[in-house]
């Protein structure tokens, strides 16, 4: 393909990407929360049931992969999966006004089955999506091509759930008993971008992968070499254990923003914008280090910071929320995205290359299973403690914050079980802490914009090296300062954590 058609194509992939992140953004998350809660009136269970629904869908892809390694058709499995996923759409919509009137007592079944089945496709569409554009964009662009996508995406999404949320609260101070209305707008605007999106996807030439003088499949020794691999059998263990702690709690923490803390739509969109803004800054800083330290210790510090979050949801109480709500978020998006970036990295570095749709399929499967069952898990233990709570020093604990403080204790095993994956060439947990420090120095964002403005005038030269000793000099105080606390720790949990590395090391 030549070059101008390539990029051509990448960027209307750009575009497909920023219009399906909107409906992302409208059709889901927060809105969809809102919608089952104030309008279908659900209970937690139910909230639980739609979480997991996606997660559940991911089990498809062996499917998916299995029409790919047949027939080649990636865009053609893409298309028609991911259109029938947003088609399915419209019955949501369309649930509230009187052609559905029969099905009133069992809306919200309605909205559990359009949830599942439209996943099912959309998983669907996924597995072929990546086949198409990993044969789409050459090897050496793949990085700086997706990094620039998943920005642009995310900054779609992020604008429309704050558009999404100020519209929401206008209507509902306007139309106070039509608050229905209001969610009808917001989906209808996410469809229509979803499907304005399909007209992009549809003009992106596709790349055929498959040799038809490959006729090997799969076989049984290479099916079960994952099973067979302990250092993996360990990956999937700890990532299994952390994705069950994200999700046991993740679609509850929006049921209390507006349950308990009675939090209008404008500022639930403010604080989900918090969380994808530091998400976007971490991912430039998350990816070198990454590269340089290792996956492992960015696994085990993103998860000691993840272990806090619960409790910091814990502390916000109706008349005092901003605080803590936001510092939950911003901490949820920094460290989401080390985790969840690190577990991608050594999946593909645990993997052969020789078998490795098997590793990842048993990965998806087992990650899947163990995703999709977390927020069920969740409703069913907030529906049975419902009656549940005591009084602490005048501060009330509920069903909701047991479920939050659980999660934080299943993070922890989950931090331990990480300890004992297996990463050649990786660091110590402290020096991402070190790495983090550096790069997250004030000092040194004051450096780069000086840098910028004084090397547009003509007689900055001699100002820029005087600045640049300065913070080199605050630079290295700090960092020894660091060193030094570091090392008095260190001596202090010495003997625990030798004890602890005997307890976790292998048998063999």
């Amino acid at each position: 393909m030549e070059n101008k058609q390539l990029e051509k194509a990448l960027n209307l992939s750009i575009l497909d990407g920023s219009l399906s992140a909107i409906m992302g953004s409208l059709c889901g998350g927060i809105f969809l929360i809102g919608f089952v809660l104030k309008v279908l009136e659900a209970d937690a269970g139910k909230i639980g049931i739609i979480a997991s629904l996606p997660m559940f869908a991911n089990l498809i892809q062996f499917m998916g992969s299995y029409i790919i390694e047949k027939t080649g058709k990636s865009k053609l499995l893409c298309l028609l999966s991911i259109s029938l996923s947003r088609i399915l759409w419209l019955l949501i919509i369309l649930l509230p006004f009187k052609i559905f009137s029969p099905l009133d007592d069992y809306r919200i079944w309605v909205v559990v089955a359009v949830i599942g089945v439209s996943s099912l496709f959309s998983s669907l569409s996924g597995v072929a999506w990546v086949s198409w554009m990993s044969n789409l964009v050459p090897d050496k662009k793949r990085g700086s091509y997706f990094g620039k996508r998943n920005m642009v995406t995310s900054f779609s999404g992020m604008i429309f759930v704050l558009i999404g949320g100020r519209f929401l609260s206008f209507w509902e101070n306007t139309y106070p008993d039509n608050l229905t209305g209001g969610f009808i707008a917001i989906f209808s605007a996410g469809l229509a971008a979803g499907l304005l999106s399909l007209v992009f996807l549809g003009i992106i030439p596709e790349i055929s992968y498959k040799d038809k003088d490959d006729n090997s499949g799969f076989s049984l020794s290479r099916f079960t070499a994952p099973f067979r691999d302990r250092n993996f059998i360990k990956l999937i263990l700890a990532v299994s254990v952390w994705i069950f702690a994200i999700n046991l709690a993740a679609p509850f923490y929006g049921v209390y923003m507006i349950n308990n803390l009675n939090i209008n739509f404008s500022n639930l969109t403010v604080f989900a914008t918090a969380a994808t803004i530091s998400t976007l800054i971490m991912m430039k800083i998350w990816g070198p280090i990454t590269d340089r330290l290792g996956n492992k210790p960015v696994i085990i510090v993103s998860s000691a910071i993840l272990i806090s979050v619960p409790f910091i949801w814990m502390t916000a109480v109706p008349g005092f929320y901003y605080l803590p709500v936001i510092t939950a978020h911003i901490l949820s998006g920094a460290f989401m995205a080390g985790a969840g970036l690190s577990q991608f990295n050594i999946l593909i570095k645990l993997s052969p290359q020789s078998g490795r749709s098997a590793y990842l399929a048993l990965y998806a499967a087992v990650t899947g299973l163990i995703g999709a069952a977390a927020p069920i898990s969740g409703g069913i233990i907030s529906d049975t403690m419902a009656d549940f709570s005591f009084t602490l020093l005048n501060y009330t604990v509920s069903n909701i914050h047991f479920l939050f403080l659980l999660s934080s204790i299943i993070l922890a095993v989950s931090l331990f079980l990480s300890l004992r994956i297996k990463e050649e060439g990786s660091a110590k947990p402290m020096a991402v802490v070190l790495q983090l420090k550096n790069d997250l120095n004030p000092q040194a964002g004051i450096s780069s914009s000086s840098d910028f403005i004084i090397m547009k005038t003509k007689k900055g030269g001699a100002l820029l090296k005087h600045i640049d000793k300065k913070t080199d000099q605050l630079a290295e105080k700090s960092e020894e300062s660091i060193r030094k606390l570091v090392e008095k720790s260190e001596k202090l949990i010495n003997k625990p954590v030798k004890k602890l590395k005997d307890f976790l090391k292998d048998d063999e």
